[in-house]
């Protein structure tokens, strides 16, 4: 009769156990490949070439950012992953070339890696609870040809700043991620190329592959 009460309890005791590990796990859909898909409004700031103020260059339509994001979960707070896409960069009076350079969409490689300050999500949060991250990618920009207006002439002319195509770039950023939608501020800086971009992107982070269970 021992021996059945003792397997009884053993049996209960490692039902509790479960039960309660599945209340205390990580988030079910954490997966360790994810998708960013991201788009959002940027400014663009006077660079190296624009030492004198407004800080962002005036006479210009606000700029968009559009791109995709695979990446992997390292761990529950380090993320690394590749970003490409572009700005749709509008019309702007560039001091460096005396003209109106034309709008032109430009593309970009990025290598990235996230840190996320606050703990990973689990089951029995809230659903909206924020989590805030630092990040910072570099890689490539392609620039290429650029079409301009003299701005006193007139005269329709193409160039390639600093006699380059492809140009150096580094992208410092923060953001607050709501399980799958993030929102986030980036500074992107293309060297030499002026002008650097300020953009907010709205990102919806898509799961890759099978569900994984902690």
């Amino acid at each position: 009769m021992k021996k059945l009460y003792l397997v009884a309890l053993l049996s209960m005791l490692v039902g509790v156990q479960s039960y309660a590990q599945r209340f205390v796990k990580i988030d079910e859909d954490s997966r360790r490949f994810w998708m960013n898909v991201g788009v959002g409004p940027g400014l663009m700031k006077a660079g190296g070439s624009y030492d004198f103020s407004p800080f962002f260059l005036p006479k210009t339509a606000p700029t968009w950012q559009v791109f995709l994001s695979p990446y992997y979960m390292a761990s529950n707070r380090f993320n690394v992953g590749l970003k490409l896409g572009g700005f749709f960069r509008p019309s702007f009076e560039d001091v460096e070339s005396k003209s109106v350079v034309q709008q032109k969409f430009t593309s970009f490689g990025l290598l990235y890696a996230d840190y996320y300050l606050s703990s990973p999500y689990r089951i029995l949060e809230r659903p909206w609870k924020p989590r805030f991250y630092l990040g910072l990618g570099a890689g490539v920009s392609y620039i290429g040809k650029l079409e301009a207006k003299d701005l006193l002439t007139e005269n329709r002319f193409t160039f390639r700043r600093k006699n380059q195509d492809a140009f150096i770039t580094v992208a410092p950023k923060i953001g607050v991620s709501f399980r799958y939608i993030k929102l986030e501020i980036e500074h992107t800086l293309t060297t030499p190329f002026n002008p650097d971009i300020t953009s907010i992107t709205i990102i919806s982070a898509l799961p890759l592959g099978n569900p994984r269970y902690y």
